[in-house]
């Protein structure tokens, strides 16, 4: 199987469950969907690890010597956040919002603090593996060129916010192009993991919001 198609099928989920933040209210059954959209292809590219189909390469799951992957964390982590919420700002000036739908899960819910910690890792553990690892392999095995790679994975990141409006893919695409920068220089996904889940969990708590003051 080429790894172009075992990209597509495991991104495939991604731009499904954008519905789910459409026309699923209930927060027991949103999570579920939520969850399982990303669980789904996970468990779709471990068992191709263990049948020797991909290796852990191709997904970035390389480890770094501590004090690179020390420097890397920290580094990119301050790249994401640098380009993250200050980007939705921006694009929200010169982009319409048209935000088609939301996550019903609220501070007062029950499952915000499971959502906050455990789904916010899920993201980040998935979405790094599929949309920087295995984008970053399957493309090079194309052979586009650096650039191409970097655009076409910024769209295709990008794109999996589709129900959150043009803002939201803008800047979402701009942030995953940056924390591609690391996949690029060590072939490791290790550190954006961690940049990931920092960014995601300083934007949803509006932490990310006051320490910009926006």
């Amino acid at each position: 199987m080429k790894k172009i198609t075992i990209f597509f099928l495991a991104a495939l989920p991604f731009y499904l469950n954008d519905f789910n933040n459409i026309f699923i209210k209930h927060e027991l059954a949103w999570l579920a969907m939520d969850y399982g959209a990303k669980i789904l292809p996970l468990g779709f590219l471990f068992y191709l690890l263990k049948k020797e189909i991909i290796k852990h390469t191709d997904l970035g799951l390389v480890s770094l010597p501590f004090k690179k992957f020390i420097l890397w964390t920290v580094g990119i982590t301050a790249l994401g956040l640098i380009l993250d919420e200050p980007g939705f700002a921006l694009w929200s000036k010169l982009l319409p919002t048209l935000r088609l739908g939301s996550i019903p899960i609220g501070t007062d819910s029950p499952l915000y603090a499971l959502d906050m910690t455990v789904g916010l890792a899920l993201v980040a553990i998935s979405e790094e593996i599929i949309f920087r690892g295995l984008a970053f392999s399957a493309l090079k095995d194309r052979n586009y060129s650096i650039p191409k790679i970097f655009l076409i994975s910024a769209i295709i990141f990008g794109l999996i916010h589709w129900s959150q409006g043009p803002v939201a893919i803008m800047a979402t695409a701009i942030t995953g192009s940056g924390l591609m920068i690391c996949m690029y220089s060590t072939g490791s996904i290790y550190p954006t993991i961690i940049a990931h889940y920092v960014i995601n969990y300083l934007s949803f708590s509006g932490m990310a919001v006051e320490m910009w003051g926006l």
